[in-house]
């Protein structure tokens, strides 16, 4: 599963990544029938849907309203994240069926929320960090409430996220480094620009660590990555419900 999370540019406000990398990202996905799921952010449902249409390849779902941590909401300003970003997307012609929580911080009653909302998968299990939440040997979603909840993928370590953050930091070597058995890769399209500063709520010496190999490098390891998998990703729905 090739995964994509559409939000604002390193936490900035700022869009460049959806106007400037995504239609890049497109045409590259084109070039080697890659098919993703993209889970959008509320808040810029609009200039996202002036770039993917509803009958593209493509999945969209749902990273929340605001991109904010639920974990720091109480329950009633949850579900209103969840039922609100999808009725936005849905207005504007997306079929949404999947939800991946900001910065993968899922509260206990999430599962119960996104059934009452009308979702049937979440994307939301691990770690953004190296972390033994990120340790399973699921390979097929795990059913909470209703909800089928995809497992983490991970490097060969078992506890570092397969995920372009960490190609990029171990580069060279990131790629040699994944798991065989991984199946969920994710990255954010604020990875892509050229960017001189990472993601800004980090210290300084953070931000410039997760800076490292931003850009036409991140564009380069993404590139080798398809090119291994040509015509054979799939979006998170189409795993969903081939396990049934």
């Amino acid at each position: 599963m090739l995964t994509v999370d559409v939000e604002s540019d390193w936490g900035s406000g700022r869009t460049r990544g959806i106007e400037e990398a995504l239609p890049r990202l497109l045409d590259l996905l084109d070039q080697y029938e890659a098919r993703a799921t993209f889970f959008v952010v509320g808040d810029f449902a609009t200039p996202f849907r002036k770039r993917v249409r509803p009958e593209s390849r493509h999945e969209v779902g749902s990273h929340g309203l605001t991109h904010t941590p639920l974990t720091r909401l109480d329950e009633s300003d949850v579900a209103f994240e969840l039922s609100r970003s999808r009725s936005i997307l849905e207005d504007l012609g997306f079929d949404v069926r999947g939800f991946r929580a900001p910065f993968l911080r899922s509260p206990r009653m999430l599962p119960r929320l996104l059934a009452n909302t009308g979702y049937s998968y979440d994307s939301s299990m691990g770690s953004v960090f190296p972390s033994l939440r990120n340790l399973t040997r699921r390979r097929d979603p795990v059913v909470e409430r209703g909800i089928k909840r995809i497992p983490p993928s991970t490097l060969f370590d078992r506890i570092t996220p397969f995920s372009l953050t960490y190609l990029r930091l171990l580069h060279p070597l990131g790629l040699g480094l994944r798991s065989k058995h991984a199946k969920l890769f994710y990255f954010h399209l604020h990875e892509l620009l050229d960017e001189p500063r990472g993601w800004r709520g980090l210290p300084g010496p953070l931000q410039r660590l997760h800076a490292r190999n931003v850009g036409e490098r991140a564009w380069n390891i993404l590139e080798r990555l398809l090119k291994t998998f040509r015509g054979r990703t799939m979006r998170c729905r189409d795993f969903v419900e081939a396990h049934g």
